[in-house]
Order: C-alpha cells, then sequence, then structure tokens
C-alpha cells in the first residue's frame, strides 16, 4: 500500500473492505472522478448513483466531473457506512465496524494521525465517509478533534450512568434528585465534580452525542 493509497480516508476503508484497485490520473477533468478526481477502471455516471436530493457536495474535489469512481460508488452505496459507527485505520489499513465498547476503546484517549473515527448520529440520513479526515472524529456535519479532555469527559458520563442518570438526564445543568438520592452521600462532591466536568459538552452537542453513543 502506498502514501497515495492510504491519503484519503474514503479509500482506506475502500482498500481494506474490497481490497487493493488501481487508481490512475484522469487525462483531464472531466474523466476524473467528481468527489475525487481519480479514475479506477469501472466509472459510473453520477446520476446513477446519487438521487437529485443528494446535497453533500462539499467534499467533491472535481465538480466538472461526471462520473463517480469505484471507490466513491462504494462510499456511497455500501448502506452500513450510513448506519453504523466505523473506525479506520491506515497502519495496517483496516476498516472496523464500531459498537460502544470498540467506541470505547479508541475514544479513551486522543485520536492519532493514523486513525478515523466515523459516527453517524442520525443513521441513514447522512454519507459520513466522503468528509472523514484522519486523526478526527467524522459525524454528520463535521469533523471533530477528540483530545484528551473529550477522553476524560467519556469516563465521567460512563461513572455517571452508572449511577443511574439518563442520556436526557445529563444534559442538564444539575444532577436529578430523583437519582442523586440514591447515591451514598459521601460519593455527592464525586457527582457535582463530575457534572461540573461536563459543561464543555452541554454548550458542544456532537462531543456529547459521541460521547453519549460511546457510553451506551
Amino acid at each position: 500500500m502506498t502514501i497515495t493509497a492510504v491519503a484519503d480516508v474514503a479509500l482506506a476503508a475502500f482498500t481494506a473492505a474490497e481490497g487493493p484497485t488501481e487508481v490512475a490520473t484522469p487525462d483531464d477533468r472531466e474523466t476524473g472522478c467528481a468527489r475525487c478526481g481519480r479514475v479506477t477502471a469501472v466509472m459510473i455516471p453520477v446520476g446513477r448513483v446519487i438521487s437529485r436530493r443528494f446535497t453533500g457536495f462539499e467534499s467533491w474535489t472535481n465538480l466538472a466531473g461526471r462520473q463517480l469512481c469505484e471507490v466513491c460508488v462504494w462510499v456511497y452505496r455500501h448502506r452500513p457506512l450510513r448506519t453504523e459507527a466505523h473506525i479506520v485505520t491506515r497502519t495496517p489499513v483496516t476498516l472496523t465496524p464500531a459498537g460502544p465498547q470498540q467506541l470505547r476503546q479508541v475514544l479513551s484517549t486522543v485520536v492519532d494521525a493514523d486513525t478515523a473515527v466515523l459516527v453517524p448520529l442520525r443513521p441513514g440520513r447522512k454519507h459520513v465517509l466522503p468528509d472523514a479526515r484522519w486523526g478526527k472524529v467524522t459525524v454528520d456535519d463535521t469533523a471533530l478533534s477528540w483530545t484528551a479532555a473529550d477522553a476524560v469527559r467519556l469516563q465521567v458520563v460512563r461513572r455517571l450512568r452508572a449511577h443511574g442518570f439518563s442520556e436526557t438526564m445529563l444534559r442538564d445543568d444539575s444532577p436529578a434528585y430523583s437519582v442523586l438520592s440514591r447515591v451514598v452521600a459521601d460519593q455527592w462532591p464525586q457527582v457535582f465534580d463530575d457534572w461540573n466536568h461536563l459543561t464543555p459538552w452541554h454548550h458542544a452537542g456532537p462531543w456529547f452525542d459521541v460521547g453519549l453513543r460511546a457510553s451506551r
């Protein structure tokens, strides 16, 4: 696998799932893939792959193109990519479906530069992989940096959920007394301290949504 083959998260994911494919440089922009600009042995007209209601052109680099390469066709047609979280790595090249346990594992620390995490927050609504970037957690409309502080907040969420606080409760500014009253009194300071640690996420919805997903 060459550096070119793993520079794009989508191409790395395709390679892991389907195997290597020959990629060439187009003779002109019109013959290149509309999303990525590449040329593969199989090219399919854009209109046969995406619907007229499609709006995700932000990641397309070659709007002069009229076809999609086999990599990008797979990106848009492989439905699990829109419905399930995935982890992509490039050393080695892997694509792994990620349930809460796998998400917790990768989000328990900073997401490194050879890893991309894909989390469709509204399953089936958005194509997440086309916008994915190395070292980021990509959700429906943006790519998030996942810092050491976010990893700590994920652990905080897990502790609070273990006490019985629901996802809805965790979005509140203070702990619900109905649950707090069942917590041993000498643990209350820790609960309030944990709650304060979540304040940045209360104002950063996508990070909170990812954290809740990984804590289930």
